[in-house]
């Protein structure tokens, strides 16, 4: 399928739903579930083995609990979303197979927090290979994110590692926006896709610094982990998104530099991947890692080939303004780029 672009507005996370499914359906993407449920709506399609699931959210709740109820998304709006191999139509939206599994087996995913009215504006893109990236302002000057693809860029292995992000974690998918500090993709505009950066609050130093709430998987081979998912958790237990396997992304955002120096890290270029001299930034591939068992070490898992780190904005480039670098079109987010094929 050609690669596309399309942009808008969207009176609600309904509505912005609704216009995810008719531009992925243009874009060769098949419907096995289109339909509102409860205050909301629900959508599940596939293409070439690949099943998306997605939910908005109207002051709902739409994450399973854990046993103990904690750490889980108050109601609120939002679309949620995760990855599958398969759908069956008697299921919730959140239990289709062979998604994420959290260490209950209920199913772990990301997704935006959205207001419950109109946002700004929406931007879809396809790279023309099935990488699928969508950014909402959700109000002005603020950026919430997702999207998913059926292959990290390979880094010395031969198998598809399909992956999916999401700017909130589904702790903060759907909670109610007015809560205090600044929240990434809620208050301030999110981190780039993958990166290891969903604290609660962004600006709170933590005691732990690696408590970080899943907000990236990647699905990666069985002789590498045998439940097949590996998220951004930053701790060992189901609340957090935690699928049995730690992954990192090379933006390792939180401030306790977890992990620091045992895999390759942007962490001390942060605030400085930009020109002074003139305007710029440098497009920077979101390298991911996942810990092995046995070994203990970092194995890279590639990065995602459409979404990139790019602090342009603000050092002499605009928010959605197009960069140019080697002939190829990126549009600018603030902290983050996306690869505009069309």
């Amino acid at each position: 399928m050609a690669a596309s672009y399309q942009a808008g507005t969207a009176s609600s996370p309904v509505d912005l739903l609704q216009k995810i499914i008719t531009w992925l359906v243009a874009q060769g993407w098949t419907i096995d579930f289109n339909a509102a449920e409860g205050s909301g709506w629900r959508a599940h399609l596939h293409k070439s083995g690949i099943y998306t699931n997605m939910r908005a959210a109207m002051d709902e709740r739409i994450w399973p609990a854990l046993p103990s109820g904690y750490h889980d998304s108050d109601a609120g709006y939002g679309i949620g979303l995760y990855l599958g191999d398969g759908h069956d139509g008697g299921d919730p939206w959140n239990e289709q197979v062979g998604g994420p599994q959290r260490a209950d087996g209920s199913t772990a995913g990301c997704g935006m927090n959205l207001p419950s009215g109109p946002v700004a504006a929406y931007h879809f893109f396809d790279d023309g290979s099935n990488h699928i990236a969508i950014v909402v302002e959700r109000a002005p000057g603020i950026f919430c994110h997702m999207g998913w693809g059926p292959s990290m860029v390979k880094m010395g292995f031969s198998a598809n590692y399909w992956y999916f992000f999401g700017s909130s974690s589904a702790y903060r998918n759907v909670v109610d926006a007015t809560l205090p500090g600044d929240r990434r993709g809620i208050t301030i505009s999110a981190a780039p896709p993958m990166a290891h950066s969903d604290r609660d609050p962004a600006s709170q130093t933590p005691n732990y610094g690696d408590q970080v709430h899943a907000n990236a998987f990647v699905r990666v081979d069985a002789a590498v982990f045998t439940s097949r998912w590996v998220s951004n958790a930053g701790y060992v237990w189901g609340g957090y998104g935690w699928t049995g396997r730690y992954m990192r992304c090379a933006l390792n955002l939180t401030t306790a530099a977890v992990e620091e120096g045992q895999y390759p890290c942007y962490r001390y270029i942060e605030g400085r991947a930009h020109q002074v001299a003139f305007a710029g930034a440098p497009l920077l591939p979101l390298h991911c890692f996942v810990l092995t068992d046995p070994g203990a070490r970092w194995a890279p898992l590639g990065f995602p080939p459409s979404v990139l780190w790019c602090d342009g904005v603000g050092h002499g480039y605009a928010k959605s303004e197009i960069y140019q670098v080697g002939g190829l079109d990126y549009m600018l987010f603030p902290h983050f780029a996306v690869r505009k094929a069309a």
